[in-house]
Parts: C-alpha cells; structure tokens; sequence
C-alpha cells in the first residue's frame, strides 16, 4: 500500500499520491469511475476536484457514493464571490457528490478584497458556517499569488495552503511552503508537473519528494499515467546531481516565463486559445501531438494571434504576471518557422 503522511494540523492521513481530478472530465463516465476505482484499490485516498470543473464531481460521486467514501477525502474549492453563492455551491457538491459532507473545501485562488475577508460576509464565513453545520470537515484555501500565499498564511484562518510547487518553482515560492509548514498548515502542491510542461513525472516526483511537508497532485487521465506515480510513490529514487543538472536546464530553458495552464486569462476577447497558443513550441520540441499540431485547424488557432488588440485583460488576470500579448507574437513566429519547414520537408 501507498505510504501515508499527516496533512499539516488537520489530522489527515493522505496518500503520497494525491490525484487531482480536473482530467477525468475528459473521460466517459464508466472510464472515469473505472480510473477512481482503480485508484482507490491502489492506496490513493486523497481526491480533488471544485465546483467549476463541470461534471468532476459527478463522476467521483458515482464512484464513491458507496461504503468506500468513508475512506476517502475528498477535497472541493468555490471561485465564489458571495456568501450566498459559496453556501449554494457547497450546497450542490454535495449533491453532485453524492456525500453529506466534504472533507476539505478550499476558497479558490481569492484575489478582490482578500485581505479584509475574515471582517465582512463573505465566502469565508459562508465555509465556517457550513462547517460549525458539518457540511465540510476543514476550510482550506489555493492560491497562486506568493503575496496572497503568504498573507493567507499569516491570517491564520485556513488549515492547508494549495500553492503551485514544482521543480521549476523559484526561491520565494518555495519559502511559501516552508511558511505554511511552520504554521502547522498541510502544504499540497498543485502544478507539480509544471503545468503540464513535462510527461514523464520521474523527475518531478522525485524532485517534490525530497520535501516531507509537501503532498503533490498529480492530474491523472489514464491508469497507465496513474501506475507511473504508484510506482514511484513506492520505490522512490533518491534526487541525485544528474536529476538536479536536468532541473538547472529546464529552469535555463523556460526561466519565470512560462504559462502554468491555469486558464485564468479565459475568455480572451477576440477567441484567442491563450494556454494552447503559449506552450505550442515546447509541444513541438517534446515531439507531443505533432499531427495535430499543425493541421489547417491549429494553423488556423495560432493564426487568431493577428486578432490579438493588446487589451492586456489577459495579463491583468494572469497571476504570473506574464506579458501574454507578447508571448503570443513569439510563439506565433516561431510556429510559422516550424511550419514552414515542415512544408519545404
């Protein structure tokens, strides 16, 4: 079985491996439940999900609304504005979930107003509220902002911090995480896989595994993506200088300038598919998907960048402050060069 460790001060015995579950939205529901499933036999007990990731939760309901819930922790987030709207939203989750309470439910990434909420009525007393009433076992919050993390943090209001960690993570991100582990919070890493920048999560795991307080997710579609973790989750490979010189040359290649994936930039004005049309040459250099990468379709995705007005809405939403507008026109040009070269081959 899969080693478990304390999820900071909650009490939580969670699996090394935690599966996030954004990616079985993609899958039919039998595949999906059949993945939960396989997973659950294996040893993986922690699951996240949220409200907005359309039918997630549904598909965790039908896979455990039977006697295997009591040994699962589900995990769910609100992007909620309002008291009234996060009440509904918890509200719903459990009915989508098929479970009359969630173990940990998370306020997603809070941006407006965040450093007065524990003073007005809003989404954090909202989670309070459907605690004290059993709804929820403890209030988390995710954050993608070292600022916000931090301030989150200090509050001490919240009994885990979800916080983007992985080998390509700078100095002052990893600090947040030794913050929160100080502060006796259970540190869970989202974008462990760097936002999906790499595939093979050799590297990655063994990267985050050197780090006892922090518990990774892992976005698994397939049970073969799932056997890899499992694997290294049981016989884990030590971090060695060979691993660190791959880590020093990722971080040269794609430095601070690289989008997560989080889609906080959606919708752009003018239909531009910013995530996609951001990551296009490093999906080319990994050699993923390239036939359809350059079919008339995608060409046609990328030639929407000409579409782009510079209204910068997608660079005020993006929590890593990247200048996306230009990212596009880099990524742009480059694709035309490899598409061109693709044609005169």
């Amino acid at each position: 079985m899969l080693e478990k460790v304390r999820l900071g001060q909650t009490g939580l015995m969670v699996s090394r491996v935690l599966m996030g579950c954004i990616p079985i939205q993609l899958l039919p529901e039998s595949n999906a439940v059949r993945l939960l499933r396989y997973a659950y036999d294996s040893g993986v007990n922690f699951y996240d999900t949220a409200h907005v990731y359309t039918d997630s939760e549904a598909k965790l309901g039908a896979a455990f609304s039977g006697a295997q819930r009591q040994n699962v922790i589900i995990a769910s987030k609100t992007m909620s504005d309002s008291y009234g709207k996060t009440i509904e939203q918890i509200d719903e989750s459990q009915r989508r979930l098929k479970t009359d309470y969630i173990d940990l439910y998370q306020w997603h990434n809070p941006e407006t107003n965040f450093e007065d909420f524990q003073h007005r009525r809003g989404p954090y007393q909202a989670m309070q509220d459907a605690q004290k009433a059993g709804k929820i076992r403890f209030i988390g919050v995710t954050q993608h902002s070292v600022k916000r993390a931090r301030f989150a943090v200090e509050s001490g209001a919240f009994e885990t911090l979800q916080f983007p960690l992985s080998l390509l993570s700078s100095p002052e991100e990893m600090d947040v995480s030794f913050l929160a582990a100080k502060a006796g919070m259970g540190v869970i890493a989202m974008k462990a896989m760097c936002g999906g920048l790499i595939e093979d999560g050799r590297l990655p795991f063994a990267f985050l595994n050197r780090y006892p307080h922090i518990v990774p997710i892992w976005g698994i579609k397939t049970a073969g993506e799932l056997d890899q973790f499992l694997e290294l989750s049981k016989h884990p490979e030590p971090f060695t200088n060979e691993m660190q010189a791959e880590v020093e040359k990722l971080r040269a290649e794609y430095g601070d300038e690289f989008c997560r994936c989080c889609g906080y930039c959606l919708p752009c004005p003018v239909g531009i598919a910013i995530p996609q049309a951001t990551r296009v040459t490093t999906m080319v250099k990994r050699g993923a998907m390239l036939d359809a990468l350059f079919t008339p379709e995608h060409r046609e995705k990328m030639r929407k960048i000409d579409d782009c007005t510079n209204c910068r809405t997608c660079v005020s939403c993006c929590p890593y402050h990247l200048d996306v507008p230009r990212l596009l026109k880099e990524q742009q040009e480059a694709y035309v060069k490899m598409n061109a070269e693709r044609q005169d081959r």
